[in-house]
């Protein structure tokens, strides 16, 4: 599959992602990045996420099952299972991990292919709207938390560690917003956030009171 059918196939997947959310959550207020006051802390929530899903932070079986090729996505069928509302959440955790570099690594080199891993166009009203990273992101939470997985540890983890770089993503301190962004950067061709590892165990006890309030 080349690059312009790999896009359409992920434009197809997102498409359908992005209904289903429209169904659970109807008002815009209600959706995860709402609030945000700039696309620059959305992009920060999504590093913050990317850091603290890293193994050394999350070592549970969530983590071990293989993820299919994006590539060898069938729209009528691999797309459908991803989408749906009690879809695979371990295929959900592991391709937004793969689609948050995609992006943190286009936002840092200014890639145009930046814009449409981050958001879309919301054809009722043409103002720029969540899409990719941005989709899988908000679905993840509920998936994990459905009735069948809510008593599973490792599943209230990542769904908290996703509410909480979504909420400090978007209320801390501007002045340490910037100072994040700026330092995230390349070591190795892999991008890399130390300043944000750096705030790690921090980042995790916000995440274990998060959990609290899940049981």
């Amino acid at each position: 599959m080349d690059k312009e059918e790999l896009r359409e196939t992920r434009k197809q997947m997102f498409t359908q992602m992005e209904q289903r959310l429209q169904e659970m959550h109807p008002k815009e207020e209600d959706r995860m990045f709402y609030y945000h006051s700039s696309e620059d802390r959305i992009v920060l929530s999504h590093a913050l996420f990317w850091v603290m899903t890293q193994p050394q932070c999350l070592k549970g079986k969530i983590r071990k099952e293989r993820l299919p090729s994006v590539t060898t996505f069938s729209p009528r069928d691999s797309l459908s299972k991803l989408s749906s509302p009690l879809g695979l959440p371990k295929e959900f955790f592991l391709l937004l991990r793969q689609y948050e570099e995609e992006m943190l690594d286009a936002f840092l080199t200014e890639d145009d292919y930046f814009s449409e891993l981050l958001r879309s166009q919301d054809l009722r009203n043409e103002r720029p709207k969540v899409e990719s990273c941005n989709i899988l992101f908000e679905m993840l939470p509920t998936i994990l938390m459905s009735t069948g997985m809510r008593a599973d540890k490792d599943a209230r983890k990542l769904a908290a560690i996703a509410v909480v770089a979504a909420g400090y993503g978007g209320d801390m301190d501007e002045e340490l917003c910037n100072e994040l962004l700026d330092d995230m950067d390349f070591h190795y061709n892999k991008v890399k956030c130390r300043k944000i590892e750096g705030m790690l165990p921090k980042l995790m006890k916000m995440v274990e009171g998060e959990m609290r309030s899940m049981r």
